[in-house]
């Protein structure tokens, strides 16, 4: 009785991490890093407490959850580019408006 209720623990756990993925997908896609992190810190120990034994149904949902996290993390590192490469736009776009206020004060 004991072995089959730990096998039920871990397969709930499994599923409640599946589902804290999917809600970080979903943060995600929003842009909502805030929440998605807040997310993750939530999942993070559950995580980390599943067992190596697990039944042939949790393995399967173990592995959509590193697929989901793999997809996540591609895609937080293209967000990531996207905003470090508007960013540098705009500082240089800030510099040359300041470049060009510089110019207007010197030919008074």
């Amino acid at each position: 009785m004991t072995a089959e209720r730990n096998d039920m623990d871990q397969t709930q756990l499994v599923e409640r991490v599946y589902e804290l993925t999917l809600a970080i997908g979903h943060a995600a896609s929003l842009a909502d890093w805030q929440e998605a992190s807040r997310l993750a810190d939530v999942r993070s120990p559950l995580l980390m407490s599943i067992r190596a034994q697990q039944t042939t149904a949790s393995l399967e949902l173990i592995r959509r959850i590193q697929s989901l996290d793999n997809a996540l993390m591609q895609d937080a590192r293209s967000s990531r580019d996207e905003m470090e490469t508007e960013y540098h736009a705009a500082i240089q776009r800030s510099r040359s408006a300041s470049q060009y206020q510089r110019m207007a004060l010197l030919r008074r």
